[in-house]
């Protein structure tokens, strides 16, 4: 994960409309006990895959995948709750191959805490016409990264001495919040041009706060753009 840190309105029309030619022949009404049950539906040749997104099962497992046959009867999926993670929210998307009668399962919300922040991640799974697990899209959730933090600080002459001093405070602050978690930190300061004093590979740990300190203000032009894109 790669950080850079720097110092509709919408109108609808509804328009009534009276339908013709719509034979709504009989109708069947499926039900399960979880508000979530039919947050995604997928028709296939002769039943229906439904999603209860929110449902929570096992302590820790959310989202579970319902069979329902032309009958009106739902069953669960067996298959893919042995392979559901955490908080998943399984069946939060759903799409069908008419062609293959395949189906895609997929939930995003998989939380990962790492040092830093969590991450969310997701999977997705494949099953084919009879229900049968076939692959994981990935074949596993990723690992955590390793984050860099890179800050930009504006040294022309628009920027007081005291606010110049203001932000290297601000960045030592942030140095602290993340100091051995994995985290590796550059300081590139810009005026008419950029000039990077640390990269992530020379920056050190030990006695950080002095080299932070011994930054001087460059004064000059200000060209904030070339500067971003160079940190970039």
């Amino acid at each position: 994960m790669d950080w850079i840190i720097t110092v509709a309105l919408f109108c609808s029309v509804l328009k009534a409309a009276v339908g013709f030619n719509v034979d709504s022949g009989a109708w069947k009404t499926l039900t399960e006990n979880d508000e979530s049950f039919g947050y995604q539906v997928v028709q296939r040749q002769s039943d229906l895959l439904v999603s209860a997104t929110l449902l929570q099962y096992e302590g820790n497992k959310t989202g579970r995948i319902y069979r329902c046959n032309t009958g009106g009867s739902c069953r669960n999926l067996v298959a893919l709750e042995q392979r559901a993670a955490v908080n998943m929210s399984l069946g939060l998307e759903m799409a069908n191959d008419p062609s293959t009668q395949s189906t895609m399962v997929c939930g995003p919300t998989i939380p990962r805490e790492c040092k830093t922040i969590t991450m969310y991640n997701g999977l997705c799974f494949e099953i084919d016409r009879s229900n049968t697990f076939v692959k994981s899209y990935p074949s596993a959730t990723e690992e955590c990264p390793q984050t860099d933090i890179a800050f930009l600080l504006d040294g022309s002459g628009s920027v007081a001495p005291s606010d110049f001093s203001r932000m290297k405070e601000f960045v030592k602050n942030m140095i602290r919040l993340f100091l051995g978690r994995d985290t590796q930190f550059a300081i590139t300061q810009f005026s008419s041009s950029p000039i990077t004093h640390y990269y992530f590979n020379t920056f050190r740990t030990f006695n950080w706060e002095s080299q932070i300190n011994n930054i001087r203000q460059f004064g000059g032009g200000t060209n904030t753009a070339r500067a971003i894109q160079n940190v970039v």
